[in-house]
């Protein structure tokens, strides 16, 4: 199920107690890779989470998502379920440094390809996960990265951690709206070559 180098990775360093799977870090995405190399684009809300035992010593999260739309590909339920490696069991605990994670009753926007195939089922790692945020005064769905930073214009290779379309003003996060809008426009773009 999971990629033959990370689990000899996991493997070696599982047993009882707490324990550091290595490090994972993932190569630079810009938006267009996001987007293109996607089997499915997701918004929805962490609704539940759930760790377990994928055999005797290998630990995975389940994060699943609710209120969905669906961006890109289909999903057959109202539910999304995206499995990570990590998470605890008990009183034992497997982490993974450099690897994402989700937070329940928060509204993310997902880059999803090989759930259920790979330890990390996002493009980019971090890079394909946004949070969507309502904007304070107005209640506009906003765009911020997996760490909370508005999303102001479209992640480049030049600089994936800088995120060309504009906020309304410098330094305003975009809307939900935009952001899918570009997402669309680029899915387009790609069909069309």
């Amino acid at each position: 199920m999971w990629k033959p180098f990370l689990i000899l990775i996991v493997l070696v360093n599982c047993g009882l107690g707490t324990h550091m799977a290595g490090a994972v870090s993932f190569e630079a995405k810009d938006f267009s890779a996001l987007a293109i190399e996607a089997d499915q684009i997701v918004i929805g809300t962490v609704a539940t989470t759930s760790a377990r035992r994928t055999g005797a010593r290998e630990i995975v999260t389940d994060y699943a998502f609710d209120k969905l739309e669906v961006v890109k590909g289909t999903v057959s339920t109202s539910l999304l379920t995206l499995t990570m490696l990590g998470g605890s069991v008990g009183t034992d605990k497997l982490t993974v440094a450099g690897a994402p994670t989700f937070k329940r009753g928060v509204r993310y926007l997902v880059f999803v390809t090989g759930n259920g195939a790979v330890m990390f089922p996002l493009v980019g790692g971090d890079q394909g996960i946004f949070q969507i945020r309502g904007d304070q005064l107005s209640g506009v769905p906003r765009v911020h990265d997996y760490t909370g930073r508005a999303v102001t214009r479209l992640p480049s290779r030049a600089a994936h951690n800088e995120l060309s379309i504009q906020g309304e003003g410098p330094g305003d996060p975009m809307s939900q709206t935009a952001f899918v809008d570009a997402i669309r426009a680029k899915m387009i773009e790609r069909s069309i070559r």
